[in-house]
């Protein structure tokens, strides 16, 4: 692994992660770096040595990684900050849904009310939310199902009201980008522009991969230098979720317009600022069954998280911001004359 990469791990994170697998019916103490300098090991290698096994290294630098961010969960607040209330109306809302794991199939007792619990959340959605624009940050599916696939499109076609965004997860198999098309692109929302970072997954049980369209995304950050620019993606590049993440890392530290970066895949909700903001989008397949919506000013995004509590979605006490440099303020929205 290059060492740059676990240069922009936070310094408490490699010092931090531990872990103890099997090697031989003996535990070995291993530090993170030197675990994921084992994962990347070759196959042919490792295996063929009879040491590791690079599977079970990858799931297990996926757990460190999980209990990592949960260490980095926003706090909840009895009332909300004076920044968060605003008396101007947002010139968007956009909401953010990770790792819907939809399946209608009945082959898993946990994926059982997967539609029901998609359909209840876009209900919501529709009536109290109303975003402008919805973003799904991977793993739709469960089981790399095409049927599937097209099965949750339907029902997003079908009862969400706004149009949808996504990008694929490791859950979603060789054939997103036949059912909801490329999962490398940008779009502009009120102003923001977002940048979708679609991934090539090497191993779907830990989501392992690259990113391989590293040329795309400097050229597409270059043509839109001048305009507020937040990433999203399925797998975070704060923490060594797939192979290069160093190297978006370190092409964001020279976008001043990237202000952000969004991700699901660790299922859990983390706020880390190192330099830019990295947010962690939870996991709406399971409870509180959470997601979470910005709302865009022309200073400052705001971040709030809906979840659901006593069989009813609300807005939880939680609240976060993305503030927007002064090179990048958006427009007001113009008043409505006075009547």
């Amino acid at each position: 692994m290059p060492p740059e990469m676990w240069a922009k791990v936070p310094r408490q994170a490699r010092n931090d992660v531990v872990v103890a697998p099997m090697i031989r019916g003996h535990r070995l103490r291993l530090t993170a770096p030197l675990l994921a300098l084992l994962v990347l090991l070759p196959g042919s290698i490792v295996a063929g040595a009879g040491l590791l096994d690079p599977g079970a290294l990858r799931q297990r630098l996926i757990a460190e990684a999980v209990r990592y961010a949960e260490r980095f969960a926003p706090p909840r607040s009895p009332q909300p900050p004076a920044w968060a209330q605003r008396a101007d109306a947002p010139l968007a809302t956009v909401a953010l849904l990770a790792d819907l794991h939809y399946d209608d199939s009945g082959r898993a007792a946990w994926t059982k009310p997967t539609r029901d619990r998609l359909l209840k959340a876009t209900k919501y959605l529709n009536d109290t939310v109303k975003p402008k624009a919805v973003l799904l940050l991977g793993d739709l599916v469960a089981f790399e199902d095409p049927e599937q696939l097209r099965h949750v499109k339907a029902l997003l076609d079908t009862h969400l009201k706004a149009p949808y965004h996504a990008v694929a997860g490791n859950h979603d198999g060789p054939d997103f980008e036949k059912v909801f098309g490329p999962s490398n692109y940008s779009v502009a929302i009120a102003g923001v522009r977002f940048v979708a970072i679609g991934l090539k997954t090497a191993h779907w049980d830990s989501g392992w991969g690259v990113y391989d369209r590293l040329d795309w995304l400097t050229d597409e950050l270059a043509a839109h230098r001048t305009e507020p620019t937040l990433l999203f993606a399925h797998n975070p590049i704060i923490l060594p979720t797939f192979s290069n993440n160093a190297e978006i890392l370190k092409l964001l530290e020279g976008q001043p317009q990237a202000l952000a970066y969004l991700a699901g895949h660790l299922h859990v909700d983390y706020d880390m600022r190192p330099t830019k903001v990295h947010l962690g989008v939870p996991m709406l397949a399971r409870p509180p069954h959470a997601f979470k919506a910005l709302r865009i000013h022309p200073d400052r995004i705001l971040v709030f998280t809906h979840e659901e509590a006593d069989g009813a979605y609300r807005q939880a006490n939680i609240y976060q911001k993305i503030d927007i440099p002064d090179a990048y303020r958006l427009k007001p929205a113009a008043q409505p004359p006075e009547q």
